[in-house]
């Protein structure tokens, strides 16, 4: 099972995101380091979790490459978005598009997946809610595409065309489709009417009238 972690105070959370932004990278995030940034609540220390969850501090608590690329406020909602669908691959394989799922299909996903009780599974379901909202998930999926409500995805290369993309494509080859425009003048009787789609039946269908 997968130990999903939950920050205490998701507001804390997003403060100490936002914050994150504003100071110089510290050589380790550590309980102390927090301390001395203000963030002194015993409780405040679940927020590295969270971060080394993501991937914005590695297993030593020493930020990464990400929590740099994180400072930039221009792309920082892209970073952030890129190392939740990281951190949470299984929850995004599972809802592609995890970051617009309801608490409570949410906590279900956890109560199967974990063994947290339901106050814990309602944090952690919250604290993947305030990350994804400090997030933007309109720019790239895990392999750089765009993912739409519908789980297909969309390149978002600057050269292609935005047109959405099935994942698989079990078309074995290109398809015809032809489109026939048919004038009917305004005083045509019943009988030329029923002529005309009669042979257009037997030409185009193979369909003679009995």
């Amino acid at each position: 099972m997968t130990n999903f972690p939950y920050a205490h105070s998701t507001k804390k959370l997003e403060d100490f995101l936002q914050y994150v932004q504003s100071i110089g990278v510290p050589e380790k995030a550590s309980t102390n380091w927090l301390k001395s940034t203000g963030f002194t609540s015993s409780n405040d220390g679940s927020m590295i979790r969270v971060l080394k969850f993501i991937g914005l501090l590695d297993s030593s608590s020493v930020p990464t490459e990400a929590w740099q690329s994180y400072r930039d406020k221009d792309n920082a909602r892209q970073v952030l978005a890129n190392s939740i669908r990281n951190g949470y691959s299984g929850l995004f394989e599972h809802f592609p598009n995890a970051e617009a799922r309801s608490l409570e299909e949410l906590n279900n996903f956890f109560a199967a997946r974990t063994a947290l009780g339901p106050n814990a599974r309602q944090k952690a379901a919250k604290t993947f809610q305030t990350l994804c909202s400090m997030a933007d998930f309109s720019a790239e999926s895990a392999n750089g595409a765009k993912i739409t409500d519908d789980g297909n995805e969309v390149s978002t290369d600057a050269n292609a065309p935005l047109v959405a993309q099935p994942k698989e494509v079990n078309s074995p080859a290109p398809t015809l489709h032809i489109d026939f425009q048919v004038h009917i003048a305004a005083d045509a009787p019943p009988e030329q009417i029923d002529q005309i789609f009669e042979s257009m039946a037997k030409h185009l269908y193979g369909k003679v009238a009995e």
